[in-house]
This record gives C-alpha cells, structure tokens and sequence, in this order.
C-alpha cells in the first residue's frame, strides 16, 4: 500500500470520526421556559419527572482543536449587515432611531431604505460555508480515539422535576452545571442527542461565564428570538 492510500485512509477515517461528532454537536437547543426540551428537525420531546433533572452534556474537547474553525472543521461568513443584524440595509433600526431624533425624520426615512453597500440588500448569497484553510477540515491539530476521552463531567439544565423544590437547588434551566463522571444515565436516542438525567442533588456546583467558553458546543436559543 503507497503511502498516498496511507494518507487517504486516514484521512478518512478522521472525516468519519469528525462526522459522527458533528451529529452529536450540531443541534441548537431550544429552550422556551416550559420545562420541555425539543430540537429542530426531530420529533424528541423531553420532560424530567419526579425528583430528576435532564442534562444535556456539554461534546468533549480535547484541547487540540483548531484556532481557528473551533474544531468545527468549516468557517461560516456572512455579510457585515446579517452579522449586526440588520440584514440586507446599511442602517439598524437603533441606527435609523438616533438619526431620527438628531437629524429629523426626513432624513431618517430616506436613509431607512438605503441598502447595504457590501451586498445591495441581497445578504443571503454572501452566506458562505467553507472548509477551514487552517486545518483543512480535519478540526484539529491531533485526533484522540474514542478511548482517550474523559467521561462527561459538565451539562446544561434543560428540563427540572415538578418534586424538585426550588428553594433546595441553586440552579435553574438554562444553568451549566458539574457532575461526577459516574453520576445519573445517558438516555439513549437515535438521533445521537447526548442527554444524561440525574437526581437532582447529583449536581455539584454551578458554572457561570459559560457562554463565554469556546468548548461548549450547545447553544442556547431564546424562543422569541427565532
């Protein structure tokens, strides 16, 4: 075998590897305050009972992912004005309101329907997804084996028991939080969602800043803002 099918094969192996990982990483979370838990594109709906809480771990990291892609193995770019939310014009609505109020409504209203320079309003063909130059596409600097990787120690509450009392928890949905690696049961589903559901006392500590920490894929999504 040349070296070439060597590299390939590899190669491969890793594209597959990184598959079955993205499948776990890429669903959106969306969580709408009535303590059930359901993702977009399935038919799951999750509800923990009694004395139990739902955790939805938060997908390994092994500290060698990429710089630059975050180990999502692709970059995805958009235009300036989707990015600052105010897609397809040149001004957001706070924007066109404080020229509103400094410089009339006259000139408020003309600058209103001016498009976006960079796209000319048409902000959805500047919607890019490519492979990552830095790693290229592999998502990281070294792979780890299945067999190398910690056991999952933090999640996000999606879902508390109505026996749970609230005076008795210092978390809430939403929370990150750290459990033992042995702590609670996976739940099992096809789709490759990665859930564990624990006693509610499991919990170990609360994590604050987590939304400012890279390595954790999950995200949060607030029900008015889809």
């Amino acid at each position: 075998m040349t070296q070439e099918n060597l590299n390939k094969g590899a190669l491969e192996l890793m594209e597959r590897q990184a598959s079955k990982e993205e499948a776990q990483s890429a669903t959106e979370l969306v969580l709408d305050n009535s303590n059930k838990i359901k993702f977009p594109g399935y038919p799951y709906i999750f509800e923990a009972e009694g004395k139990k809480i739902i955790v939805s771990i938060d997908i390994f990291k092994s500290g060698y992912e990429c710089r630059v892609c975050k180990g999502k193995r692709k970059i995805e770019t958009q235009c300036s004005c989707e990015y600052a939310e105010h897609p397809g014009m040149r001004y957001s609505d706070n924007e066109i309101a404080t020229i509103r109020h400094e410089l009339g409504s006259t000139v408020a209203d003309a600058r209103a329907s001016l498009l976006c320079p960079d796209c000319k309003g048409d902000y959805v063909s500047q919607r890019k997804t490519e492979v990552c130059s830095s790693c290229k596409g592999i998502g990281a600097v070294l792979v780890l084996p299945d067999s190398s990787k910690n056991l999952p120690t933090t999640g996000v509450v999606v879902s508390i028991g109505n026996l749970v009392k609230p005076e008795k928890i210092t978390y809430a949905i939403g929370s990150r939080v750290l459990f033992g690696p042995y702590a609670g049961q996976m739940i099992p589903t096809k789709a490759g969602l990665l859930f564990k559901i624990l006693d509610w006392n499991n919990v170990w500590a609360t994590i604050e800043g987590a939304n400012e920490l890279g390595q954790f894929d999950f995200v949060l999504q607030d029900k008015e803002a889809e």
